[in-house]
């Protein structure tokens, strides 16, 4: 009875550190940083710490390297070659199809595990040209403006995650051009682990073992063995 509480209380543990979300933050200006928080911890992503050089481990001679990798690279191609034999490019489109499909319900699932939190950019864009310029700002604004809307209907978020869009033209020449942003997100462990577990689980039985099946002969081509 003891164990039974002492391993319930451990996995109660577990899925209420899952269940913590995991806040990265990035920006993009002169150069591109990002780090993420989870509880008390910071954890640098971009740029990364340096590591202190260590030991250098022994290389094995280029020839094994080569000859590994042959070997591999034949059992591979005799699978691929065998599924094809057997299955033909349809069965390869099947199987395509298969993935596309579990993936966009991927993508469904990881849209869950995101929230937005703050999102901002400040863009000049110039030019010489007046007509050009505005022309290239319009393409801008109706290709920026749509995707941000895109986002607010397909990502749960904050009701005012848009901090600040600042996109303008300069016609007099004046300012330098000039790109900015930085987007607050956070992620839930629990929810990416069981989005990442049915996708692994529906590739495995679903592509993977339908390929498996595929590059074996037929029933009909095995010979038959003789009383």
């Amino acid at each position: 009875m003891v164990g039974w509480m002492i391993a319930l209380g451990i996995i109660a543990l577990g899925l209420g550190l899952l269940s913590v979300p995991l806040v990265v933050r990035a920006h993009y200006g002169e150069g591109f940083t990002a780090n993420a928080r989870w509880l008390f911890f910071r954890i640098p992503l971009v740029p990364q710490p340096e590591k202190k050089s260590g030991k250098k481990k022994k290389e094995k001679p280029r020839s094994e390297k080569k000859e590994k990798s042959n070997e591999q690279e034949k059992k591979e191609a005799g699978v691929f070659a065998r599924f094809y034999k057997y299955q033909g490019v349809t069965g390869y489109i099947d199987l395509l199809r298969r993935a596309v499909a579990f993936l966009k319900q991927f993508g469904g699932g990881f849209n869950r595990c995101v929230k937005l939190y703050e999102f901002a950019l400040h863009m000049v864009i110039v030019g010489e040209d007046p007509a050009a310029l505005s022309e290239q700002y319009g393409k801008l604004c109706a290709a920026l403006f749509p995707s941000l809307g895109w986002l607010s209907s397909h990502l749960r978020h904050r009701r005012s995650f848009c901090r600040r869009i600042d996109v303008h033209p300069d016609f007099t020449g004046w300012e330098a051009k000039q790109f900015e942003c930085g987007a607050v997100f956070s992620v839930s462990p629990l929810r990416l682990l069981q989005a990442l577990l049915l996708l692994a689980l529906r590739l495995f039985f679903g592509v993977v073992l339908r390929f498996l099946r595929g590059a074996k002969p037929p029933v009909s081509m095995t010979p038959k063995k003789s009383l």
